[in-house]
Parts: C-alpha cells; sequence; structure tokens
C-alpha cells in the first residue's frame, strides 16, 4: 500500500488530540495554511503530516481539503475522541469506523406557531447516508494486537454534542452507530471523492448510556460546567485522546511493515 513516498496524513481536531504524535514523529517543519496547522515530518523515514483540522464539519472539510490539494496525501486517517451511543462500548474503547453517517441532518415536522418541537417526530433527510472507510485499510486496522477493546461499526457524526440519554438511543436505534463525533463524516465524503483512501479512529471519552463516572459520563460529573465545549477540554477527558493517538501509531507501524 505504501509503495510510493506520498505522505501519511494523520488528523486530530483539537492540540490534545495531536500532542502525542507530535512528539513521537520527527516533525521538520510546520505550515499554516488558510489558519490550519500542518506538521511536517517524518516517522520510520516515511513522511507523515499531522493537520490539526479545528473542530466541526465545516472545519475539518477545510482542513481535508487543503491537505489533498496541497500535499497529494496516500491516505488519511482521522482520529481523535467521540461519545459512546452503546452501553458495551466504555471509555478509553477504540470504535473502527467502518462507516461513517451524518446525524445531523434533518427534516422536521410541521407546526404552527404556539404548537412547540418534537424532536423524535424529526426525521433524517437524503444527506443522511452511510459513507465506507477503504476496506484495505479496515483490513489492516484488524490485524493489530493492541491492549484496548476494539469495535468496529459506524461512527455517527454531525455539528453535535449529544447528552440527553433518550436523543441518543433514539439516534443510535436509526442510524445503528456506535458513537458520534464532529468529524469523521465530512473526511469519508470528501475522501471519496477525491479517491484518497481514508480511515477514522475513535477512543471513548464519554458514555451517558451508562451514566456511569468511570465512562466519563458528564451526566455524573456534576462539578462540571454544563458547556460541551468546556467540559471536552477538561483535563478529565485528556487520557482518551492520548489512548487513539497512541491506537493509530500502533497502527502506522502496521502499515510501514508492508
Amino acid at each position: 500500500m505504501l509503495e510510493k513516498a506520498n505522505p501519511i496524513i494523520i488528523q486530530g481536531a483539537m492540540s490534545m488530540e495531536v500532542e502525542e504524535l507530535i512528539k513521537i514523529i520527527e516533525i521538520g517543519k510546520e505550515e499554516n495554511i488558510n489558519g490550519f496547522k500542518f506538521y511536517i515530518g517524518r516517522f520510520e523515514n516515511y513522511p507523515i503530516i499531522i493537520s490539526e483540522t479545528q473542530i466541526g464539519i465545516i472545519n475539518v472539510s477545510m482542513a481535508t481539503c487543503i491537505a489533498i490539494q496541497n500535499y497529494n496525501p496516500k491516505l488519511i486517517i482521522n482520529q481523535g475522541i467521540a461519545g459512546a451511543h452503546v452501553s458495551y462500548i466504555h471509555r478509553n474503547d477504540i470504535v473502527v469506523g467502518e462507516k461513517s453517517v451524518n446525524i445531523n441532518s434533518f427534516i422536521t415536522g410541521i407546526k404552527n406557531k404556539n404548537e412547540g418541537t418534537n424532536p423524535f417526530d424529526w426525521q433524517f433527510d437524503n444527506r443522511s447516508f452511510e459513507v465506507q472507510c477503504n476496506t484495505e485499510l479496515l483490513e489492516k486496522a484488524k490485524k493489530i494486537n493492541n491492549e484496548y477493546n476494539i469495535f468496529y461499526g459506524i461512527i455517527g457524526s454531525g455539528d453535535i454534542f449529544n447528552r440527553e440519554v433518550d436523543r441518543i438511543a433514539w439516534v443510535q436505534e436509526k442510524k445503528n452507530t456506535l458513537c458520534e463525533d464532529n468529524e469523521t463524516i465530512a473526511v469519508y465524503t470528501i475522501c471519496e471523492k477525491f479517491k484518497v483512501p481514508c480511515i477514522g479512529f475513535r477512543a471513548i471519552t464519554n458514555n451517558e448510556v451508562t451514566q456511569k463516572e468511570s465512562d466519563g459520563s458528564t451526566i455524573s460529573r456534576k462539578n462540571l460546567a454544563s458547556n460541551a465545549n468546556k467540559i471536552i477540554t477538561k483535563e478529565h477527558d485528556l487520557s482518551p485522546a492520548i489512548v487513539s493517538q497512541k491506537f493509530t501509531m500502533n497502527y502506522i507501524k502496521e502499515l510501514l511493515l508492508v
């Protein structure tokens, strides 16, 4: 798969999702293109570029297009943290995205003034479809000997932080998702259009379904601010980001064995 020396691009939305990678990879220079950071280096003499995409569908779409057009990558790995949608996946477990689906694309019901709203009556629209990762990259992921629990399935993705247990269950029932993040669907869609192989990994940072403190449930953490953007950057959540990056480096080593 890596017979050509085009770079591997590894993406992470936040600084805490790339800082361990930057320590491991021999970085030669840093480039800032239209406000997006790219750390250019090598690992075991193979070119690697770390891309800090920033959070959300729009940002990661821009960062991915910039990366493809400027660096002509051999493949793209999108990795980071996510919230679980099922009770059997726990904090620091790994989800490998066989597919990703947009979970924030809706048509609402028709209601008049003062009739309120009922999100459970909403329907996913035709932009909410599954996009597959590269099958060859997926097979490589299944060969990794790893200390973590690994699950394979659908990563839900959209510009939303779901922390309502009933809402999470509704999305999971409709879309069969294992977890949710803010970036994967954009990367999978763009890479499919540009014909760039890609795969996504997510370490679980919180599971609202189990409502256990050991699973990082925000419901159980009464002492934390209610604002989701503040919660995800708390020190409490740093270890899953490290887990994701370590898993990604194990995956890179597997690729470089070929």
